[in-house]
């Protein structure tokens, strides 16, 4: 019976928990806007030439009318999911079996580290010039941001499981097989979820750069219109409007995380 009361008490806990986040981070928001208000009126030195928020608020009445604008939501999520799903169906088979494999590694890794400090950004006239279209070449360059980071968290999370479980494993009649989809694959889980993560904003980052040079559409190419109209509003309201669509996309990969690796939730 206790069991059975505390089983029914756990969901409340759970309720109570995520309502005292929420708070938190809502705290944090309107902490954050109260705080740039106060800094704009009295006139910080760094916030001199930045919009109040005032202004954002009408720059963003301005901006949620523009039909362009929402167009350009679907179009700049479009070119993320295509290069960060493209990242992981090459990225994570390789670095599984650069890590599983000597042979693969030696050959594959030296490349890898030759081209893995090219920043994705400067892949980006490459990019233009080799690709038949700008949308192709957008979508490379945001498969660049996940790919290197991918590769190196997988390598990283197969090299630190002990040894000797694959060793105990051997012992006990395991073939090759089964230390893969076993040990090997459910240990390297957690780096590869980091290494989405992290990948998923560095992805944005470069799509964003990517539009804002060689975009028609989306929300780089709004951000970069708003600049060069100096529509300082509209131009904050974007740079919110991208940070909320990364934040949308690496929760998406987190709760991903979290359905295929029960046993690390935490309450």
């Amino acid at each position: 019976m206790e069991i059975e009361a505390g089983s029914k008490t756990l969901p409340a806990r759970m309720k109570k928990i995520y309502n005292v986040h929420a708070f938190r981070a809502m705290f944090a928001i309107v902490g954050f806007f109260i705080l740039w208000e106060v800094l704009c009126k009295l006139k910080f030195p760094v916030f001199r030439n930045i919009p109040p928020v005032e202004e954002v608020i009408m720059g963003l009445w301005d901006v949620i009318f523009l039909p362009k604008y929402w167009a350009s939501w679907p179009a700049s999520f479009f070119r993320i999911i295509s290069g960060f799903l493209l990242a992981q169906l090459v990225g994570v088979p390789l670095g599984l079996a650069m890590a599983v494999n000597r042979y693969a590694k030696d050959t594959v890794f030296p490349i890898i580290e030759i081209l893995r400090p090219i920043p994705p950004v400067g892949w980006i006239p490459v990019a233009i010039i080799f690709w038949p279209t700008r949308e192709m070449s957008v979508i490379f360059v945001a498969f660049l941001g996940a790919f290197w980071i991918v590769i190196v968290n997988v390598l990283g999370g197969a090299a630190a499981i002990d040894l000797r479980l694959r060793r105990a494993a051997l012992s006990l009649g395991a073939s090759r097989r089964d230390i893969f989809w076993k040990i090997i694959l459910p240990a390297t889980l957690p780096s590869i979820f980091t290494g989405m993560v992290v990948g998923m904003g560095i992805t944005w980052e470069m799509v964003v750069a990517a539009e804002m040079i060689a975009g028609r559409t989306g929300l780089g190419y709004m951000l970069w219109e708003f600049y060069l109209t100096y529509k300082l509003g509209a131009l904050i309201v974007c740079m919110i409007s991208i940070g909320i669509a990364g934040y949308i996309s690496s929760g998406l990969v987190r709760l991903a995380g979290r359905k295929l690796m029960p046993w690390r939730r935490q309450f």
